[in-house]
């Protein structure tokens, strides 16, 4: 595509499209959002203001009902107080007490209202069944029915309002009551004093203003009271979706709005706290909102007319500004190789920067793959020196090679581990990756003059640090605060808990294998101290004290263990474990005595009779297992999880396996030879067990001990043979061992309730009666 110029023809590449767009975006986009802003400002303006004018209305709605529904409660209350109705209340009045009903009726006609046209009163006596109205005196029923008067004289309250609207009542729709207790403050009232209005009448007083839209007023039960549409009298809102909305508010008055109809209409509510009716002004969005489309089509005209002229303006300059671009295209595509035609979608900034970048590019990764050669290089070359594979004249040569200028009076290296990755966000494919992350954050908090490098070494990250103080106390010092510093940049940025092993200070590059193996041997003795140590080695070695091994704490150990107590067991352990690091010993020492309670407990194993190679104890990499262990806290684990409960329910299932054949063996003798003078002392003496070991396996497996499960296989015995043979019960309880036939029928009686007479005569009556 092509636009004609005022010099000549100029094509529309991809940049001169992408000059205009910018240019109409920069120039259209205000006056769009202008346009919107206006149409959208006017529209909530307007709605606020009807809104607020609807809320007003609303109010004044409600003072004008509530005032007057005050006014007929004042006035009912203070007739109800009046010595007329307290001195009559308790009277039976007939016909012939005419001058006093005469007074009641006057009285009760002076509390109409003037704007209510159907208002009745009625001043009712519940004991007495009577009533007072307008038309005279007739009874209770008469005026009001059973139901309600029962209702409203249970009710708590001595003066409220009701609505005859509510599910509730029958057959009073479209009434408003007052009801008042006669006397007040009477928990069970003597009378009632009602005054009813209609739906009709509170409308005339909710009504009186011209207003846009529709009033409802709702009582307390959600139905409606009065409205515009006298239709809706009685009808229940309480699933009405915008009711339940103004219901979960906490405010007395508010807005919501809803759809009703198809049409968004906004929704005034007042709640009130006089007798918990609610006032509702249902207003159309749409008719809100009127005249706040007549403005937006003006502001689209206006809008629009402005976009075309903005639209030549951007074309006209954009071709202006483009004319500079084609010229730099051009000459650049003339000092290139070939000249490159302008193919479609080109753009011409593209291709010139594509030629710039390509240089910088190929600069870029010549210069990064020498710095990476040169970094690998010298961290292969400390790595060395650190090994001791260099001698003096390789040193010399390789800090030249690399560029270190160094005049170090003291050196030493540091030795960094993570403690463990459990209960982080890592996982241990992770680990290579933290570390890493550990040699950046090395490198940032160590100044390059006194550093030599930083490099990793499996699963260690090695410093190697230098310096120039006069004291060497003063260097330990400052080394110190490198490890704390490193420690806590660490736990700061990756949340990670790292240990440290310092070596001692040596006064020249020659000594560095002595350090690296040092710092590293320091770093081993995070097992007594724990996660996050600093740890130097001179310290470490000068504290080395007399190592003692408590033999009692383990001989109490193997104890537990053999009896399988794995809470006791492990009470034992901590102790154990505690007292050996509470000593101030070598790291050898340290992992002596473990492997020497590893052996024991191993030991108790074997004597059981069982292999070690069903623990998966026999494995070469046990003790080099054990060693990798870090801390206190990781070896009581692994010893709990791998080696006590695993041997304790070992144990514990071989004790159990050999109690079952202890108690079918006694069991066995017991069925075999119950018509003997079988004894627990004999059986424990065939099984070569104690009496009393025997006892406590029995009611262990069985429930039951030796004397108990005897006789009551002897019992089944002998209801067998009652059964089954004509013996007489003496012949039974001789064969049964019994001293005397007395004691078998007692012992019978009392387990099965009958005598071994009446039993054998009701089995065989029971087996005459199926023949």
């Amino acid at each position: 595509m092509t636009i004609s110029g005022d010099v000549g023809i100029i094509r529309l590449t991809r940049y001169l499209r992408r000059l205009i767009g910018f240019s109409l975006l920069v120039g259209l986009l205000p006056i769009a959002v202008l346009g919107f802003f206006s149409y959208s400002k006017s529209s909530w303006d307007i709605q606020e203001k009807v809104n607020e004018a609807n809320s007003q209305l609303l109010q004044q709605t409600q003072m004008t009902v509530e005032q007057t529904l005050r006014m007929i409660q004042h006035s009912a209350i203070r007739f109800a107080n009046s010595p007329l109705v307290n001195t009559s209340i308790d009277r039976k009045l007939t016909p012939e007490d005419f001058r006093l009903i005469d007074d009641i009726q006057t009285e009760l006609a002076a509390l109409s209202v003037m704007e209510m046209e159907t208002f009745n009163s009625y001043l009712i006596n519940i004991d007495n069944d009577w009533s007072i109205s307008r038309e005279g005196l007739s009874t209770a029923a008469d005026a009001i029915s059973t139901e309600e008067i029962e209702s409203y004289a249970g009710l708590p309250e001595n003066a409220y309002w009701v609505s005859g609207a509510t599910a509730e009542e029958s057959g009073t729709s479209g009434q408003v009551s007052l009801v008042i207790k006669v006397p007040l403050n009477f928990s069970k009232p003597k009378g009632l004093l009602v005054i009813r209005t209609s739906s009709q009448d509170i409308n005339k007083l909710s009504l009186k203003s011209k207003r846009p839209g529709s009033i409802l007023l709702l009582n307390e039960h959600n139905r409606v009271v009065a409205g515009d549409d006298e239709a809706l009298i009685g009808k229940d809102y309480s699933e009405w979706a915008p009711m339940m909305e103004i219901e979960s508010k906490e405010t007395e008055s508010g807005y919501v709005e809803s759809r009703m109809g198809g049409d968004l209409s906004g929704i005034s509510f007042i709640k009130s706290g006089y007798n918990g009716w609610t006032y509702l002004s249902i207003v159309s969005i749409k008719d809100i909102t009127r005249e706040s489309r007549v403005i937006g089509w003006v502001t689209l005209a206006m809008s629009l007319s402005v976009m075309l002229v903005t639209v030549a303006i951007a074309l006209a300059g954009s071709i202006r500004m483009y004319r500079p671009v084609r010229s730099l295209y051009d000459l650049s595509a003339s000092v290139s190789d070939a000249l490159e035609p302008v193919q479609r979608n080109a753009e011409e900034f593209g291709i010139i920067g594509e030629r710039i970048k390509r240089l910088g590019t190929l600069q870029s990764r010549m210069s990064e793959q020498l710095g990476k050669q040169v970094e690998q290089l010298n961290e292969f070359f400390v790595m060395k020196l650190l090994r001791g594979e260099l001698g003096p004249g390789e040193i010399g040569e390789g800090l030249k090679r690399f560029g270190h200028v160094l005049d170090w009076k003291q050196v030493c290296v540091l030795a960094l581990q993570i403690d463990t990755l459990e209960h982080t966000a890592y996982d241990e494919k992770d680990r290579d990756l933290m570390l890493f992350a550990m040699k950046n954050i090395a490198g940032d908090l160590t100044a390059p003059e006194e550093r030599l490098s930083t490099i990793l070494t499996g699963q260690t990250l090695m410093v190697v640090l230098g310096g120039n103080l006069e004291q060497e106390s003063a260097f330990k010092d400052h080394i110190y605060q490198r490890a704390e510093a490193l420690q806590h940049a660490i736990k700061h940025y990756l949340k990670l808990k790292v240990s440290i092993g310092i070596s001692r200070t040596h006064p020249c590059l020659e000594d560095l294998p002595t350090a690296y193996r040092e710092s590293l041997e320091a770093l081993k003795y995070r097992v007594k101290l724990g996660f996050e140590s600093i740890l130097f080695i001179g310290d470490i070695e000068l504290g080395a004290g007399r190592h003692a091994y408590p033999e009692q704490l383990e001989q109490r150990l193997l104890d537990a263990l053999k009896q399988t107590d794995a809470e006791q067991a492990h009470l034992l352990l901590n102790e154990w474990i505690q007292e050996v690091f509470e000593s101030e010993s070598r790291l050898d020492e340290y992992q002596l005595s473990l492997v020497r309670l590893l052996i024991q407990l191993m030991r108790v194993v074997q004597e059981s009779g069982e292999s070690l190679g069903m623990m998966d104890l026999e494995s070469k990499s046990i003790i080099s297992k054990l060693f990798e262990l870090s801390t206190k806290e990781e070896i009581r684990q692994w010893f709990t999880d791998s080696v006590i409960d695993p041997i304790i329910k070992l144990l514990d299932e071989k004790r159990t396996a050999k109690h079952r054949s202890i108690a079918d063996d006694v069991l066995r003798m017991i069925r075999e030879e119950y018509d003997t003078d079988l004894t627990m002392e004999s059986c424990a003496d065939r099984l070569q067990y104690h009496p009393s070991y025997i006892w406590r396996v029995l009611r262990k497996e069985v429930g039951l001990n030796f004397s108990d499960y005897l006789a009551q296989h002897r019992l089944k015995v002998a209801k067998g043979w009652l059964q089954e043979t004509d013996m007489t019960i003496t012949e039974i309880a001789e064969k049964l061992r019994y001293n005397n036939a007395q004691n078998f029928i007692r012992y019978f009686k009392k387990m099965e309730g009958v005598s071994p007479g009446k039993y054998r005569d009701h089995i065989r009556n029971e087996e005459a009666s199926r023949a």
